[in-house]
């Protein structure tokens, strides 16, 4: 029966391990939030510094996992290139070595058990009746006794079976046996931190000898990894990039580590460290700064091989928002910014296939924005009715946007400010997709004008063209332009009343001259319809520009 109720017991402090460490990450999400997500941004100006910011985060939060999610969701943004995400992630795995050191200081060799009690009350008191920051942090501090609470259960029960198991038995298992296990059960319990937890505790109990804890461990590092590759199968590019450079890493590493186990070990105690729970957390954080000495000096031309390796599937025409969660709030926004961006790109260039300019001409063709595969042969109906998909994708994707709570100061005006910037942005998406819908309503007009065999029809139609095609150009250099400019406001007021002016003289010119060109009613008819249409697609993708910018420039500010 004794040993029933410490596989339970065991059982149990495991399950308040995985609870406790689940609670921690949400409890320091919410208290780091938006200043944890702008560190992480910002620490990206080299691969070191970004390294560096991957050992921080991780040591700070005591979850890789989180801030894997977080570096994603930038990578998908495009707001981090992959050689400095690479840089974080590389990083966090040492950052989260930490989890081991604190276990094996205030677990195993101090006597905490005896404030757990006071700890719970407290805290769990506080999580009830406070709000707001307090109630963050008092999550924290429970979560935190919780996690002692699960430790002593295992170290407990751990400690008890070694009355009942022959340790000699154990002993007889080569150490591989050990690392495979370690592989299977961190990919099972989606935890190296529990994995080091169970490995600590049988260690200290005597159980496992050093080496057999040291393979355990190692194995453990390797199976977190399945979490992030089973995650990113169906995920975009930059998520499978991410993800696979963090399997290399790990099974690289891993691998020397293995190799080099024993050397490893007696370098350990060359640095004086004879305590084998020490020497196990020393050896957990030697080969991951190892593994990371060796990578960064390697890490360009790692990104430049997963770049090439794995390649965009373009047979989507979405660029962002696929890479990216919603609930991200800072990176969705951008996001969907980038991604309507990229719609009036989309827009501008089905625009110019109606009015046959070409994108060489207008400074489209050399630009950052690509035509995707999937349109670069469609048929201009196939390019609308694809422009008019991604659109709805746009708005469903930001209709799911939350305001971040994470900040109690930013409470009350962040949800107003969202909430306006994804108004604008929708209402840029509207009026680019309703400047195409105007042209491809005449579309058979312009069509008409290239055959008709009629001089003065022709010529009036390109007296009409030729400012069309500087207005484009305009409209294209604007939407690539540094969103900082103080002169973007003037441009805008500027390009439209170009715009304007010129199609009401067009117009003017067309009724005054009515009666002294000979033109049947249904061309002059046909050349004012469409100077109208024209104009009314120029005029709403001017709005749309301007909707952008305007989000950007106060995301500058």
């Amino acid at each position: 029966m004794n040993n029933y109720f410490d596989l339970w017991k065991l059982l149990a402090g495991l399950g308040l391990f995985l609870f406790s460490m689940n609670h921690l990450e949400v409890a320091l999400k919410q208290l780091a939030g938006r200043r944890f997500r702008r560190f992480l941004r910002y620490s990206i100006d080299n691969p070191i510094r970004s390294a560096a910011g991957g050992i921080v985060a991780t040591a700070i939060v005591q979850s890789s996992s989180l801030v894997s999610l977080i570096v994603l969701a930038f990578v998908g943004a495009d707001l981090i290139p992959l050689v400095n995400a690479i840089g974080i992630v590389l990083g966090s795995n040492l950052g989260t070595t930490f989890t081991g050191w604190i276990v094996a200081t205030l677990g195993f060799k101090l006597d905490l058990t005896t404030l757990i009690y006071p700890l719970v009350a407290v805290s769990g008191l506080g999580y009830v009746l406070l709000k707001g920051h307090w109630k963050s942090l008092s999550q924290l501090i429970l979560s935190f006794a919780f996690l002692l609470m699960g430790l002593d259960f295992m170290k407990s029960s751990v400690g008890a079976l070694t009355e009942h198991v022959d340790i000699n038995v154990l002993s007889n298992y080569p150490l591989i046996v050990y690392l495979l296990v370690g592989v299977v059960f961190t990919a099972i319990i989606q935890s190296s931190s529990a994995m080091m937890m169970l490995t600590l505790s049988a260690l200290y109990a005597g159980i496992i000898p050093l080496p057999a804890a040291v393979a355990l461990v190692i194995g453990a590092d390797l199976g977190t990894t399945s979490t992030v590759l089973l995650g990113s199968l169906q995920g975009a590019v930059a998520k499978r990039q991410l993800a696979i450079a963090h399997v290399l890493f790990n099974l690289t590493i891993t691998t020397l580590a293995f190799i080099a186990l024993f050397p490893l070990l007696e370098l350990i105690k060359l640095l004086t460290i004879n305590d084998p729970l020490y020497s196990l957390v020393a050896f957990h954080s030697l080969f991951n700064l190892l593994g990371l000495a060796i990578f960064l000096p390697l890490i360009n031309q790692f990104s430049h091989f997963l770049q090439h390796w794995i390649k965009e599937d373009e047979q989507h025409i979405e660029r962002f928002i696929h890479n990216v969660p919603e609930n991200v709030t800072d990176a969705a926004l951008i996001a969907v910014e980038k991604e309507s961006r990229h719609l009036l790109n989309l827009v501008i260039r089905l625009n110019l296939r109606f009015l046959r300019i070409s994108p060489k001409t207008a400074g489209v063709a050399d630009s950052e924005f690509h035509l995707p595969k999937a349109l670069a042969s469609a048929s201009k109906l196939d390019h609308y009715i694809a422009i008019k998909k991604l659109e709805g994708e746009i708005v469903s994707y930001a209709l799911k946007i939350k305001p971040d709570d994470s900040d109690e100061k930013f409470d009350k005006g962040k949800n107003d400010e969202i909430t306006q910037k994804i108004d604008c942005l929708l209402n840029a998406v509207r009026s680019a997709v309703y400047s195409a819908k105007s042209l491809k309503n005449i579309d058979e007009d312009l069509k008409s004008f290239y055959v008709i065999d009629n001089e003065t029809v022709s010529k009036y139609f390109y007296e009409l063209k030729e400012p069309v095609h500087s207005i484009y150009t305009s409209i294209f250099s604007l939407l690539g332009k540094a969103q900082d400019s103080d002169f973007i406001d003037e441009e805008l007021s500027s390009l439209k009343e170009k715009s304007q002016d010129f199609h009401h003289e067009f117009a003017s010119k067309l009724y005054k001259r009515m009666s002294g060109i000979h033109l049947a009613s249904l061309d002059l008819s046909t050349l004012l319809n469409v100077n109208k249409e024209i104009q009314t697609s120029e005029k709403a993708l001017i709005k749309a520009l301007e909707c952008i910018l305007t989000v950007t420039s106060a995301d500058k500010t």
